[in-house]
């Protein structure tokens, strides 16, 4: 299905109500098809459904991983994986032992052996047409359609 940039915002208002702590989120594409963009608005709708301000949104690219606390208990972990080489690489990050505490936004991936079993897998393609993307969406485990 083709999504303009605005249809991501939508998108991520339905995603918000659907993924809860020990969820995850695993974004596939190419450079510049909006994995970000995505992240940033599924941020700002789970900080809005929990009666928050957004915190300002920055890629993780060279960080790796970026955290935003909503609730004491309720974190989102944002992680950009495209810098990482091997599986092993995923140790020093932190993203299996967080993985039943957190909200999981993962950029990037395919390096995931040990997948979390309950997640959405969205893929991000370009199309021909400048301001649109083909996505597709898989979910997996108890997070339902």
């Amino acid at each position: 299905m083709n999504y303009t940039l605005k249809d991501l915002s939508d998108l991520s208002k339905r995603i918000s109500k659907k993924i809860k702590t020990g969820h995850s989120i695993y974004l596939k594409g190419n450079l510049g098809t909006g994995k970000t963009t995505f992240s940033k608005y599924l941020i700002k709708e789970i900080f809005k459904k929990n009666n928050k301000k957004s915190p300002e949104v920055t890629s993780p690219t060279f960080n790796i991983a970026q955290y935003y606390p909503i609730k004491a208990q309720k974190i989102i972990a944002h992680y950009d994986l495209y810098r990482l080489k091997k599986p092993k690489d995923l140790d020093h990050i932190g993203l299996h032992e967080l993985e039943d505490k957190v909200i999981s936004i993962v950029e990037w991936p395919e390096i995931i052996k040990k997948k979390n079993k309950n997640r959405i897998e969205i893929a991000l393609k370009h199309t021909k047409l400048d301001n649109q993307r083909n996505v597709s969406i898989k979910y997996f485990g108890s997070i339902k359609k």
